[in-house]
Formats: structure tokens, sequence, C-alpha cells
């Protein structure tokens, strides 16, 4: 009798485990099956199929990418494009304000990347014959399976999605910069929702250590564009035309902003275009926009500019991009720029004479 007793309780035991702990029994999953999972969380294989680009914005940049894994990101203020990336083949390749560069490791592999995972919305059907399950793990309360590139590169790639849903949560780039540093980028995905016929995440948030992270907002989601024969061939920005000579400089005015500190103007005109006109720190400058003059004071850098204080105060000014950004700003702090404001308009013409 006890013998009997003891089995039914072996036989019993697993069939709770599994009832109790259901995330003991997907740990069994193979690569392929949750592979499978994720594309069905996605929106399934036959859906992916019918779309051949698929696009969205995030702040100022629409990405487009291609059923085939062609990614260009457009950034700027329609009409305005101040910088274009494509991913195309091997390569990838920046203009911005006309510059043109071929991006190296480690951000190349990263836009890579981040092209295939786009051309399979978000799941990683794209990645099929390049991963390795390394095994469910926990953080914190959630249980994710962790699969990594098996395929070497100059970036070590994770990839986490979540034991329930088969959704992405994390990707993570690890490497070293080519002087030797440590680098790795962060993209937490929020979760996946539906939208035009797609469950894709609305947002994630980027983070690189050793620099201030950033939230994407997704939107302006689109389908099936009709698009240009050579549109994944094209890197041509549009930042109006500028003119430089000795103490002058004409050009467009790229975008603005206001705010109760005042307004920005952002310009077109780049260094090498203050180097041409000769302008130096503490130059007298007439800037004309629409017939209307304002007096400004030029600063090379922003290491040279006024202290908080005295900004505070009253000033009208030009110097380079607060932000990082590849052209030079006029601001009016403090100060009346009613007709100023009443006259920006993407790409209007403007003009600085050195008084």
């Amino acid at each position: 009798m006890r013998k009997k007793r003891w089995a039914g309780v072996w036989v019993i035991i697993p069939v709770l485990a599994t009832l109790l702990f259901p995330s003991a029994s997907g740990a069994q999953l193979s690569l392929k099956e949750i592979l499978e999972k994720n594309l069905e969380a996605s929106g399934g294989g036959q859906k992916l199929g019918q779309v051949q680009n698929f696009s969205f914005r995030t702040g100022g940049t629409r990405s487009v990418v291609s059923a085939s894994g062609e990614l260009k990101l457009v950034s700027g203020k329609e009409p305005v494009v101040t910088e274009v990336i494509l991913v195309k083949g091997d390569g990838v390749r920046r203009n911005s304000y006309n510059t043109i560069t071929e991006i190296t490791d480690p951000q190349k592999p990263i836009y890579q990347t981040l092209a295939e995972l786009y051309a399979g919305l978000f799941s990683l059907s794209k990645f099929e014959d390049q991963l390795k399950l390394e095994g469910l793990k926990t953080y914190g309360p959630e249980k994710l399976y962790h699969l990594t590139m098996a395929k070497p590169g100059a970036l070590k790639i994770d990839f986490f999605l979540g034991a329930e849903d088969f959704c992405l949560r994390r990707l993570v780039f690890q490497g070293l910069t080519p002087g030797g540093d440590k680098y790795e980028v962060n993209y937490d995905f929020a979760p996946f929702e539906e939208i035009e016929g797609l469950r894709i995440p609305l947002s994630w948030f980027s983070s690189q250590v050793g620099a201030r992270g950033n939230l994407a907002e997704v939107a302006e989601v689109r389908i099936n564009q009709p698009l240009a024969e050579d549109f994944f061939a094209r890197l041509e920005v549009n930042i109006g035309t500028s003119e430089a000579a000795a103490g002058v400089l004409k050009g467009n005015v790229l975008d603005s902003s206001s705010s109760p500190y005042g307004l920005t103007v952002i310009t077109n005109w780049t260094k090498r275009d203050i180097e041409k006109a000769g302008l130096q720190t503490g130059d007298r400058l007439t800037f004309l926009i629409e017939g209307i003059e304002s007096e400004l004071t030029f600063y090379a850098s922003a290491k040279e500019m006024p202290n908080q204080n005295e900004l505070a105060r009253g000033a009208r000014l030009m110097t380079t991009s607060p932000r990082g950004g590849g052209t030079y700003v006029i601001q009016f702090l403090a100060v009346d720029s009613t007709e100023i404001a009443s006259r920006l308009k993407l790409l209007a013409p403007i003009e600085i004479k050195k008084k």
C-alpha cells in the first residue's frame, strides 16, 4: 500500500509543477519554436509578407525600410532635410548638411541591425539563421529569453524576448570603440500594440553608457507607400543655398523655436561659411530678413559667450548650435523679437553683413 501511495505522489508532482510554474516548461522551447512564437506575436508571417515597405516617424526623423532590409533615415522638418542616413548592402553612409561620410564601427552594425529589425516589423525573422539561444533569464519579476548573434562582428548583439508574449523587450550592443574604450548601447522597448494592423512597440528608450538616454515615440506609421525606384539610392539633403564672402553671408532658415527665454533661428551657415566670411568673436553684425534689420554680436563658440546673468538682461547674438548641430544659430534672448518671428518660414532667405 505504502509503495503505491508514494508512486501516486511522484506522478502528481510533475503535473503540479507544470500548472504552478508554466515558465519552467517554457524554458524547454527550442530556438525555432521561440522564433515562430515571436513572428506570430508581431502579426504573423502572412501579414508581414504583404509589407513591401514600412515607415514611421520618431521625433524629427522618418525611418523608411524595404522588405529586403534597405533603410533610409531622413531628418528635418519638411521640406527641410538636414541629414540622410542610408543602410544598403554592406555600407552605411551619412549626408549631413551636404557632407557625405561613411559610418564605421561601432555605429555601423547598430544601423545594420536596426535595418533588419525594422524590415521584420520588430520581429526577429530577419535574424533567423544568425541566432543562438542562451536560455531563459530572470530580470526582477520578468523572465526573458536571451538570444545572441552567433555571427562574429564588431559588437556583441543580444536580444531579449518576453517569456509570456515573445515580443522584443530589450536589444543590447556591446563592444569597444576604435580607441579601446567600452561601448554599450541599450534599447528598451515598450509593450507591443496594434497599429495599422501590425503589432509594434509605440516607443522605446535608447541609452549609451556615458551619455544621456533618448525616448523615441512612434508616429505617422505608413505601409506600402509609393516610393521612387531610386529612393534607397539617393542621399540628397535640402538645406537651401548659402553664399559667403568677406563680411557677408546669405542663406536660408532651417528651423526656429521660441520659449520663455527667447527666440532661436537655425540657419544653414556652416563653419566653412563663417571662415569664408572672416567672422570673429565680438564682431557686430546686421541681420536681415524680409526687410527687417536687427543688430547681432558674433561668438565663434559657446565658451566665448557672456555669462547667463548678462544674457538674461537681453542679448541678440549668433553662435554655434547649443544642441551640437552642424550649423549656426541666431538667438534673441530677453528682447522683443515679434517682428522677426512673424517673418520666419522654412527656407526663408536671410542675410548677414559685418558692420
